[in-house]
């Protein structure tokens, strides 16, 4: 009796091991997948790649680039250790509220004339509360420090150098257009430097104000999509802005801005500032060097300057996303415009350029 006794025990016990090595064998795999799983949302949280190149292109939008654009500013480097939820005191947006768009960006300029009204156009971004990996190009030192100072610590905001030619820091007449075209004629080169490496390009002049989102327009098959001047839906009798123009990196995009920035550099040499505007419409007009699949904005909805400060146009009660202020003219008529419709949003002390 007592030997079936001992026998039963001991087949008992047996049991036992083998429940508790099984256990233990469940609890260790467990923790190896929660170990894994942690490291793998840390390493994904603490990447540095925002500004992510689209991924699935078809063939229509692959632009098969093999020889790429000069860098035309300098790049700045993103802290890897940036807490991906710390939000930017010139965006209120985390690293992880960018990542959420990867592969857009938002590009603008200014010299040390128009820094105040490029902090104001982003103080605008943030309220209407859009997330957006943002380059903001510096044309001169004190624009650069100036911006840089303001934008330090934003995982959404990138002040960059340019290395193509600094430009003063005043704002030039048109009659002057070495200076004024100067500027305007080098922004083809920085969307081309972001074209030809996967990215959609937003690209915004300073002198706009956002009430609403305005990347829902963006959607759609098309090549690039701008607003015109002339209420025709025919693009070769459109007159369209260069100042607010969003770009996707189709091959028929990248050899259109590569034949514009050629012609304004080929003119530079020759000691001629073309309208950047007129040259784009000129090669709009005549398909060249390739037909550009073009989606028209509402013009409603992005009303440019005149036609937005304009009191029986404001009667209208449109549901305007982003106003331009184009054909404003200067600096100064751009700031009464903006105070008086209450759409001054900062309060930035510039300091005054050598005369």
């Amino acid at each position: 009796m007592s030997k079936r006794l001992f026998l039963l025990w001991t087949d008992s016990y047996t049991d036992l091991q083998k429940m508790a090595s099984e256990q233990v064998y469940k609890i260790l795999f467990f923790l190896q997948s929660a170990a894994f799983t942690l490291f793998i949302i840390n390493y994904s949280q603490d990447s540095s790649l925002v500004l992510k190149p689209v991924r699935k292109l078809t063939d229509k939008t692959q632009c098969g680039c093999t020889n790429g654009t000069r860098e035309i500013f300098q790049n700045t480097s993103v802290n890897a250790s940036v807490d991906p939820f710390r939000r930017g005191p010139l965006s209120n947006c985390s690293l992880y509220d960018i990542k959420k768009r990867p592969g857009v960006v938002m590009l603008t300029t200014a010299n040390l004339a128009y820094v105040d009204v490029v902090l104001n156009m982003l103080e605008s971004v943030k309220r209407v509360g859009i997330c957006i990996n943002t380059t903001v190009i510096a044309e001169d030192p004190k624009a650069y420090d100036i911006l840089s100072t303001y934008a330090k610590g934003d995982p959404a905001v990138y002040v960059q150098r340019t290395n193509s030619g600094e430009m003063d820091v005043i704002e030039h007449s048109r009659r002057h257009r070495s200076q004024y075209y100067g500027i305007m004629n080098k922004r083809q080169a920085y969307i081309l430097s972001f074209l030809e490496k996967g990215f959609e390009v937003l690209f915004t002049d300073s002198d706009t104000f956002w009430f609403r989102d305005p990347f829902p327009h963006f959607q759609g098959d098309f090549d690039m999509c701008l607003r015109g001047f002339t209420p025709t839906r025919i693009v070769k009798k459109t007159n369209f802005c260069a100042g607010f123009i969003y770009l996707k990196p189709t091959k028929a995009t990248i050899q259109f801005v590569k034949a514009w920035v050629e012609i304004l550099d080929s003119n530079k040499k020759k000691g001629s500032y073309p309208a950047d505007q007129s040259v784009m419409n000129g090669l709009l007009k005549g398909d060249k060097p390739v037909h550009v699949n073009i989606k028209m904005l509402d013009a409603d909805l992005f009303p440019w300057g005149p036609t937005f400060f304009n009191p029986k146009w404001q009667k209208q009660n449109h549901s305007t996303v982003v106003m331009h202020a184009a054909s404003i003219r200067g600096h100064p008529a751009k700031l009464k415009k903006f105070r008086e419709f209450g759409m001054w949003l900062v309060n930035v002390t510039v300091p005054p350029a050598p005369r």
